[in-house]
């Protein structure tokens, strides 16, 4: 095994460094190149792994132990835990399973490392956090940003439609065309009382002059009548009273 500050990071990097080492590949093709952190977390190595390159679990970082591979719990890391089944050739991919407190012996996204800002290049790996990408990162930035973006694009809706409104109140020809409603309405009115009138008058005009003389000559009738009545009722209430008086006298 021989030690090494810095593991690969991508495939190239990754093939590169076993051409040097002069690694070969298992049964089934995987490039058997491994870049470990000791057990103790003192150090970083690289060697070519003799077995077969299988599956590993998630939320475990791989480890190596005098020659042999164990496994490492990263389930409390702040990120960069493997999240499903890996694949032990593409360790590459976890590279927090490789950043390392040499100082305290610790990995340095478990949070109960203590945190180590300085860098002895003797003692400490030179993978840094910052390096590390958290996958989250970048779903909460696309987020972040097209929440940005929505709430642009209601704020200039809501601009433009003011906008828009403020401009028709303070159209010149509005003014114009609310008068001219006005008149319009008025004129209806007027039409349609002339139209009321006209058809009273016609209805008046249309009565025949003889219908309104023999109505005229009813009436006249009527009233002969009743006078003939009434003188008649005069008359025969007037004998009542003489003969009554009459017998008064006589009784006497």
């Amino acid at each position: 095994m021989r030690k090494v500050n810095i593991c690969p990071r991508n495939p190239t990097e990754l093939e590169r460094a076993s051409e040097f080492l002069g690694c070969s590949s298992d049964e089934y093709g995987n490039n058997q190149y491994m870049c470990l952190s000791n057990a103790e977390k003192t150090s970083l190595f690289e060697f070519c792994y003799d077995g077969l390159m299988g599956m590993k679990e998630k939320g475990y970082c791989l480890e190596v132990s005098e020659g042999k591979l164990t496994t490492h719990s990263c389930v409390e890391f702040l990120f960069g835990c493997p999240n499903e089944p890996w694949k032990s050739h593409e360790f590459y991919k976890y590279p927090a399973c490789q950043a390392i407190n040499t100082r305290d012996k610790c990995y340095r996204l478990d949070p109960s490392c203590p945190t180590y800002t300085g860098y002895d290049k003797n003692n400490e790996t030179i993978v840094e956090v910052s390096e590390i990408k958290d996958p989250n990162v970048v779903i909460y930035s696309v987020l972040g940003a097209m929440l940005v973006l929505l709430v642009t694009i209601i704020v200039y809706l809501l601009w433009e439609r003011t906008k828009l409104k403020k401009d028709y109140r303070d159209r010149p020809g509005k003014h114009e065309n609310a008068q001219l409603m006005e008149q319009r309405e008025d004129g209806v009115l007027e039409n349609t009382e002339s139209d009321f009138i006209s058809i009273h008058e016609e209805d008046v005009a249309g009565i025949n002059v003889d219908e309104v003389q023999g109505f005229q000559e009813k009436i006249i009738i009527r009233s002969r009548r009743r006078n003939d009545t009434e003188t008649s009722v005069e008359s025969f209430v007037q004998e009542d009273d003489d003969e009554l008086f009459s017998s008064a006298s006589k009784a006497r």
